[in-house]
């Protein structure tokens, strides 16, 4: 026989349901007087619990408390304009060349040597896959301070 009693979740959880545990734990419950003893008082007091009404309450909480918070302000920030401003300049920069040499624009690249093609592609993929690993770097520490916190 084991001479050490389960802990006190142990005895909630088969008090809650005994049929779930283990052979152990069922023959200690069943030979242990005090044991069984705290298992019925749990017993009652779950019974107490599943008796009493649901509270109702007659006001709404969460209107009561989202009532409270401060309403968010949406509003011009210079931040916003410089983005804003960055934004329509890098699409103008890139859309009027491409409309000014519509014509030509095939063309433009057949002389130029393949190495410096390649070189250029290379180069934009190692810049590329620099700034998704340190995106991704980040991502991953901001996550580790999300877990730990």
């Amino acid at each position: 026989m084991n001479n050490s009693h389960p802990s006190e979740k142990e005895i909630q959880q088969w008090a809650a349901d005994p049929s779930g545990s283990s052979p152990v734990m069922n023959s200690h419950m069943q030979s242990c007087a005090q044991c069984k003893a705290e298992a019925e008082i749990y017993r009652l007091l779950f019974s107490k619990i599943k008796q009493q009404p649901a509270e109702e309450f007659d006001f709404d909480l969460s209107e009561m408390v989202l009532s409270q918070l401060p309403k968010a302000k949406t509003r011009l920030s210079v931040d916003n304009l410089i983005a804003g401003f960055l934004l329509v300049f890098t699409c103008c920069c890139i859309a009027i060349p491409v409309w000014l040499f519509r014509q030509n624009i095939l063309n433009m690249f057949s002389d130029i040597p393949p190495f410096f093609i390649y070189t250029i592609i290379g180069s934009t993929s190692i810049i590329f896959l620099v700034k998704i690993g340190s995106l991704y770097k980040k991502f991953q520490n901001q996550m580790r301070l999300l877990n730990y916190n």
